[in-house]
């Protein structure tokens, strides 16, 4: 199986403060990885790292079986798109103008881009659904129309590998499963590698072919939903009471909090 992204022992520190701490795991081409995990465990950090945006202070990046730091920045661009928790959306943009800007790794030196880079930026918009607001700006959408418009200027980048920090972040139930949907979409018909964040425990595990679960910046577990998502690895990483069952949907885990009021002899 060819591997899309190979990490190595990396270790990453902000000043003294250590946040990434001698991490191992390989990401498979094709398929749908998600990143869980408490606040603070270093997911975004980790995927800034994988996105060659933070140079690791030890340990191997492997992007496409080469090491990251032979790509330059446009040749990492061609293969690499990264879509960030937090884009500014202040710009006088349209979302057509913003999904082109995609095309830049494969610009001339003067910037302009030719046919063929519009019309791949128009597929990107129709791939995403967002047609219909294509001639609008960009700070007058919807979150979850934005998150699709960012998602649509990463596919325009044409990479093999999209990498995405929390894409479902502030989006009601609806966009949620539309956001995911779309990485489904991309991974099957595309053939892209999906790598990306979840606080969303449930989702990870209806959509994640593999899970990689962390804390304090070190790696509890990494496996299939069914093997990472257990109660006591769950329990103790996040430190509270949960409730593991299969979901009605099929043979993959539902996980349910439960509020101190329900266990025994807690409270009044």
């Amino acid at each position: 199986m060819t591997t899309a992204i190979d990490i190595k022992n990396i270790s990453f520190a902000y000043e003294k403060q250590k946040v990434l701490d001698n991490i191992s795991f390989t990401v498979p081409a094709g398929g749908f990885y998600i990143v869980i995990g408490p606040n603070g465990s270093g997911k975004t950090t980790l995927m800034k790292t994988v996105s060659g945006l933070f140079r690791v202070d030890s340990g191997e990046i492997d992007v496409l079986e080469k090491p990251i730091q032979t790509y330059s920045k446009r040749s990492l661009a061609q293969v690499l798109a990264y879509v960030p928790q937090d884009v500014q959306t202040d710009f006088p943009f349209t979302v057509s103008e913003l999904v082109l800007m995609g095309r830049t790794p494969y610009l001339g030196l003067l910037g302009i881009p030719q046919k063929n880079d519009i019309e791949i930026a128009e597929q990107a918009i129709a791939f995403t659904g967002a047609e219909q607001f294509a001639l609008r700006r960009i700070e007058q959408l919807s979150g979850g129309e934005r998150q699709r418009v960012f998602i649509a200027k990463a596919i325009c980048q044409e990479p093999q590998i999209i990498i995405l920090d929390e894409p479902t972040a502030s989006l009601d139930l609806a966009h949620q499963v539309k956001v995911m949907d779309l990485m489904e979409k991309l991974k099957h018909e595309k053939g892209v590698t999906v790598v990306m964040v979840s606080h969303d425990i449930n989702l990870a595990a209806q959509y994640g072919d593999t899970l990689l679960l962390l804390k304090d910046g070190s790696v509890i577990s990494q496996g299939t939903p069914e093997e990472v998502l257990t109660y006591k690895l769950l329990e103790e990483t996040y430190g509270c009471s949960v409730l593991v069952d299969e979901s009605p949907l099929g043979k993959v885990p539902r996980i349910t909090p439960v509020p101190s009021k329900f266990i025994k002899g807690d409270g009044a």
